[in-house]
Order: structure tokens, then C-alpha cells, then sequence
């Protein structure tokens, strides 16, 4: 028996047998390594010992098929991995199909173990991959953003991959460790006479689901949306739109806003295509659902732009400039900007203003210094880094654009200016930036502003004087007193005053 009472398997992992052909002779196969690393994970967060299945022969051949199904009927969470040969295998999708009748989707997790061209995939497999399309969706490779390729994680014979492998894994393992607790607590388990139906299906999380929607977009960008839905999916997010979207205009239109209602944050991923026009209607799909979350609540509403975008018509270039004018959120940067943008997006807001406990989030701070300084603010940014533990973001460095300057300062709780071996002109330029971007699109007003200015002395900085922002001269050696004004101001705006 298994974990979960009246089961024989706890696991049952589906896949390709030809994804497990090792590539390289005396290695493990790479659904050997997956399934491994799944258990001992596993094995780390819960007592008890977990029964995996997986099929070494049966499906073989055909007259083993009773003994799969009744091994199937008798498992309580269904591990697919989906590829190109295991939607080509029919016993593959005979696994999927027959499970997702007996238990829904909410006992399926999927381990992608390389990209699928789904449109090319035969009507039927289209429609079943589109049952199980919102369930936890775990990518095993990486996609390159600019040229289109794709890179398969091979931890099976590349030691660098065993990292992210991990990762992904381990996401895997902690809600099927938290599905299984959840199972193992029902007062009676299904029986082969009396399968469970999708209405009674376990509910994974005792607390309401946050809800982002994530809008529909087109072609061009389509893996980049399922990339940001599978990580919502992963951190129990809800992802609006559950359905695909009505055609009609009005329909189209009071189905977005009701779900909008539903959202804390929308999300836009907009790319070199228009998109298809509704009937009755001028604008594209991704432009009435931008327009409608911007009505709704533009703070809560984050755009993307891939870069070195080149819109393909006018009406889409028109689109786009329109958006940079007029969106407070907009990002024009590598992807992963965008997912950690998201998640800091979707943090639990403080109570109220900055009373916040000991183990809220850290003060973000942007330090902007000349390159020429790097060295000499390394002092400064350790002992805010370390001895203040804010997190300090050296936008001049890090960020690859103007929009990204503007982004990282909106997001910022204070922000520094090192005055040191550049000129002036730099100064007043990076000064008005400051200003500029630092006071719009804000949802939280900024703790504390400040100049610091370093060697060499010059008549210039002799000559600045303000409280706001502070100006604070040190031509000497850098000593925690020197930066202290800056941040004491940020404790007392938090109350936090030491």
C-alpha cells in the first residue's frame, strides 16, 4: 500500500520510453535521473515511504493493457512528461486521457521535458493537452529569447545542468508532497467500482488562490506567456483567463472585465504582431484587454515589450507608442526581469503606509554612481548592503536602458547619487533623471533621497546645499557616520527608528 490509504502507487509517472534511452553509454536515462532526484526530494519533506510506478514493459505490448489501466486506476497522482515522442505515442495519451476521466486535472503535474510544437500536433492531442493546460508545468528547458533555439536540460550528462534541473524538480516535489498530505487526510480514497470525479477534486491550499490575468496574446509570443503561466502555476497563483476568450466584441469585453475583478495584478505581453480583430470591432484582442485593465486599475497592470521589438504594421507601431506614453509599468528588458518584476508586484502589501514586522522585504535602494567610482563606493554599498541589509541596485550597471533606469527607480523605496570623479554635466543629468522617474508612476511615496559627494573636492560640490534630498560630503575614508542622515531618514519614515 501507499501513502494514501487505499492505493497501491502514490506516483504514477507517464513517459516516452524513448526519452529514457541514455546518450551516453553507462549513464542513467533521463526519466532514471528525473524520477531519482524526485524521490529523494520527496523522501526529504515527508515521512513515510512514497510508492512510484512506472511502467518498465507493460505498454510493451498490447495484451498488457488491463494490467496498465488497473495499475493506473489504482495510483493517486499522475506525473506525465510530456516531448515530442510522448505525444506521438498513443499509449502515452491512452495514460493521460484515462487518468484526467477518472480524477480531473488537479491530481496531474507535468514535467516538459523539451519544447512541443503544438500546432502541429494531430486535432485530438490538441484538445487533450488543452484539458491539462493550467495544471503545474514544470519546463525542463530553456528557450533562447533572440534567436529561437532551444537548449534541453541534460543533467543525465552535463553536470552544469543539474542546478536549474534541481530547481525545477524540487518545485515538482513540494506541492506533490502537499497534494499527497492532503489526499492522505480524506476520509476514504476512490475505489476501481467508484472513481473520483473532477467535482471532488483536493483542494492543495487552505487559503483563497491570488488571481493574475494573464492576457491572451499572439502567436509570436505564445511561449513566452505559457513560460510566465507556468511559473504563476507554480507559486499557486490563479491564472485568468481559465478559458479561451469569446470572439464577439460585447462578450469578449464583459468576460475580461468580470475577470479583472477577480485579479490583483493583469499582465500584457505585447510583441511585433497586432492581433486578430474581434467582430465589431477595431482593435486587436491584446489591445481591448490592455485597455480595459488600464481602465480597471492602471497601477495594478505590468506590460511587456520584447526587446529590440520591431512592430510589423502601423497599427501595432501605433499601439506600442501609445503604451510606452501612457503605462506607469512598462518593460522593455530579458524576461526574467519581467518574472522577477511580477513577483515583487505580487508581494502582500504592509498593513498600512511602512509598519511593517522584522521580516518584511528589505528597503530597495538605487545607488547611481559613474563607473570611474565602482571602487570607491564599494565601501558604501557594503555597509548598506550588509549593515543596513537593504537591497541595493546600482541601476547604471545593471539596468540596459533608459525605460529600465525608469523602472528600477520606480521601484525603489530610496535612492543615492555618488558624486565623485565625474563632471558635472554627468551630475546634473543623472540628477534630473533622478527626479524625473523617481516621482511618477509610483504606488508608495520614496523614504529618503540623497547626494553623496566624493573625492576629488571640487568649488561645484562645495557649493550644494539642500534637505532634501540630503547632501552628504565626505572627502575622507568612508565611515558608517558619514551615511548616517540617509539612513535615518529611511527608519523614521518606516517608524522604525533606532
Amino acid at each position: 500500500m501507499g501513502f494514501v490509504p487505499g492505493y497501491e502507487n502514490d506516483v504514477f509517472i507517464s513517459y516516452a520510453h524513448a526519452d529514457n534511452e541514455p546518450l551516453v553509454a553507462g549513464k542513467p536515462g533521463w526519466v532514471d535521473f528525473f524520477e531519482d532526484l524526485l524521490r529523494k526530494r520527496v523522501k526529504v519533506r515527508l515521512r513515510g515511504e512514497i510508492q512510484f510506478f512506472r511502467d518498465q514493459q507493460l505498454r510493451l505490448y498490447g495484451q498488457f493493457s488491463d494490467q496498465l489501466a488497473e495499475r493506473l486506476a489504482r495510483s493517486a497522482v499522475f506525473v506525465c512528461i510530456p516531448s515530442p515522442n510522448y505525444v506521438e505515442s498513443d499509449w502515452c495519451l491512452w495514460e493521460l486521457e484515462n487518468f484526467h476521466k477518472q480524477n480531473g486535472t488537479d491530481r496531474i503535474f507535468k514535467a516538459v521535458k523539451t519544447y512541443i510544437d503544438a500546432p502541429s500536433l494531430k486535432p485530438q492531442t490538441q484538445a487533450l493537452l488543452k484539458q491539462i493546460d493550467h495544471v503545474l508545468d514544470s519546463r525542463f528547458y530553456v528557450k533562447n529569447e533572440s534567436s529561437g533555439l532551444v537548449e534541453d536540460l541534460l543533467p543525465d550528462i552535463n553536470p552544469e545542468h543539474i542546478p536549474p534541473f534541481l530547481q525545477k524538480v524540487d518545485v515538482i516535489a513540494q506541492n506533490l508532497v502537499e497534494l499527497l498530505k492532503k489526499l492522505r487526510e480524506q476520509p476514504a480514497a476512490p475505489s476501481l467500482a467508484n472513481p473520483a470525479k473532477p467535482a471532488q477534486a483536493v483542494e492543495t491550499s487552505s487559503s483563497p488562490q491570488v488571481a493574475v490575468y494573464l492576457a491572451e496574446t499572439t502567436k509570436d509570443l505564445a511561449e513566452e506567456r505559457n513560460g510566465i503561466k507556468s511559473e504563476l502555476l507554480q507559486f499557486n497563483y490563479r491564472v485568468l483567463p481559465e478559458q479561451p476568450l469569446p470572439q464577439e466584441a460585447e462578450e469578449l469585453a464583459a468576460a475580461v472585465r468580470g475577470q479583472l475583478q477577480q485579479a490583483r495584478l493583469s499582465i500584457h505581453l505585447l510583441g511585433a504582431g497586432y492581433g486578430l480583430r474581434p467582430e465589431g470591432e477595431d482593435r486587436s484582442i491584446p489591445h481591448i484587454q490592455y485597455d480595459l485593465a488600464a481602465e480597471s486599475n492602471p497601477q495594478a497592470q505590468i506590460v511587456w515589450l520584447p526587446p529590440g521589438l520591431m512592430p510589423k504594421d502601423k497599427s501595432q507601431e501605433a499601439f506600442i507608442a501609445y503604451v510606452k506614453d501612457h503605462s506607469p509599468d512598462t518593460w522593455q528588458s530579458k524576461l526574467e526581469d519581467l518574472k522577477t518584476a511580477i513577483q515583487k508586484k505580487l508581494q502582500p502589501a504592509a498593513p498600512s503606509g511602512w509598519d511593517q514586522d522584522e521580516d518584511a522585504a528589505p528597503v530597495n535602494v538605487c545607488l547611481f554612481c559613474h563607473e570611474q567610482d565602482l571602487n570607491s563606493v564599494r565601501p558604501l554599498y557594503s555597509h548598506l548592503t550588509i549593515n543596513e541589509t537593504f537591497q541595493v541596485k546600482l541601476p547604471l550597471k545593471e539596468a540596459e536602458s533608459l525605460q529600465n533606469h525608469k523602472q528600477l527607480l520606480q521601484s525603489s523605496d530610496a535612492v543615492i547619487l555618488y558624486y565623485g570623479s565625474a563632471d558635472q554635466d554627468w551630475f546634473v543629468n543623472i540628477w534630473r533623471l533622478i527626479q524625473r522617474h523617481s516621482s511618477t508612476g509610483r504606488t508608495k511615496p520614496i523614504l529618503a533621497k540623497a547626494i553623496y559627494t566624493g573625492q576629488p573636492p571640487t568649488i561645484e560640490k562645495d557649493l550644494l546645499d539642500s534637505g532634501d534630498p540630503l547632501v552628504l560630503k565626505n572627502y575622507g575614508q568612508f565611515t558608517p557616520d558619514a551615511i548616517e542622515p540617509f539612513v535615518e531618514k529611511i527608519r523614521a519614515a518606516k517608524g522604525d527608528v533606532k
